[in-house]
C-alpha cells in the first residue's frame, strides 16, 4: 500500500451504508486531473468519523477536495463477471475542500464544533517591529 495525497472532483453523490459489522461506511469516485485531457479515476472509501464528516460538511457530487489516505491496487471482476480490471482504491483517513465554490454549510457555519476546528488554519499571527539587521 502507498500513501496518496490527490486533489479533484466528486463523482457521485455519498449514500452512507451499513457494513455486516455495524460500521457506516460510503464509496464515491474520485477524478484527479492529471494532465491536459488527462484524468485519473479512483474508487475513495470511507467509514465512521469520516463518513460523518463527509456527510456532515456537505460533500456531494461535484465537490471539490483534496483528499490523502492509503492507496490500493485491487484486482474487480466486471458486473458481467466475465472482464477482469484493476481499480485503484483509496482509503480515506482525511479530506478538504478546495478553494473556489463551497457547499451551502461550510466549515465557517459551525464555529465550535471540534472536528471542523481541527481543518480549521490557525489565525495568522502578524510580527510588525524592529528588526534585527543582519550580519555583514
Amino acid at each position: 500500500m502507498a500513501q496518496i495525497f490527490a486533489f479533484g472532483r466528486v463523482e457521485n453523490d455519498l449514500v452512507p451504508q451499513k457494513s455486516q459489522r455495524d460500521s457506516t461506511y460510503v464509496c464515491f469516485g474520485f477524478t484527479e486531473q492529471t494532465g491536459k485531457g488527462q484524468f485519473q479515476y479512483y474508487q475513495v472509501w470511507a467509514w465512521d468519523d469520516e463518513v460523518s464528516r463527509l456527510m456532515q460538511l456537505g460533500v456531494k457530487k461535484e465537490s471539490r477536495l483534496w483528499i490523502t489516505g492509503t492507496q490500493r491496487l485491487v484486482d474487480c471482476t466486471s458486473s458481467h463477471g466475465k472482464e477482469k480490471a484493476k481499480v485503484l482504491k483509496i482509503y480515506l483517513s482525511n479530506f478538504g475542500f478546495l478553494p473556489g465554490r463551497f457547499p451551502k454549510e461550510s466549515p465557517a457555519d459551525f464555529p465550535n464544533d471540534p472536528e471542523t476546528a481541527e481543518s480549521a488554519p490557525p489565525p495568522v499571527e502578524v510580527l510588525d517591529g524592529e528588526r534585527e539587521s543582519l550580519p555583514e
